[in-house]
């Protein structure tokens, strides 16, 4: 199953699910906004890149979401270790498994708004 996926289309989304991210990030105020506003720019950005990713992929779409959304939440982490920030066991894998659900959510979506 892995071989079948639309690996550009998941690089295609997590690479728009990153730079969306960080704009968004940068029009709230940087690190200095909200711990809350900051966790729900992640989740779109999860959402996004599992959306197109799916929505690129012609084979098995909710898995390339999946791909995605963890491919996106590893370049975060690298992003986050390289800037020093504080980082905790916990919410490194809750974000993981976040990435995970969302992206694949996103993809269902547009699975789903394919077949309409």
């Amino acid at each position: 199953m892995v071989r079948s996926l639309n690996w550009s289309g998941i690089a295609f989304g997590a690479g728009t699910g990153l730079v969306l991210g960080l704009l968004l990030a940068v029009i709230a105020g940087g690190p200095d906004a909200s711990t809350l506003v900051q966790v729900l720019i992640q989740f779109l950005a999860f959402l996004v890149a599992g959306f197109l990713a799916g929505r690129w992929s012609l084979v098995a779409p909710v898995p390339a979401g999946g791909f995605a959304g963890l491919l996106l939440y590893f370049g975060l982490a690298v992003l986050a270790i390289i800037s020093g920030a504080d980082l905790q066991g916990v919410a490194l894998l809750f974000f993981g498994v976040a990435a995970l659900v969302l992206g694949s959510a996103g993809a269902a979506v547009a699975e789903a708004l394919r077949r309409r």
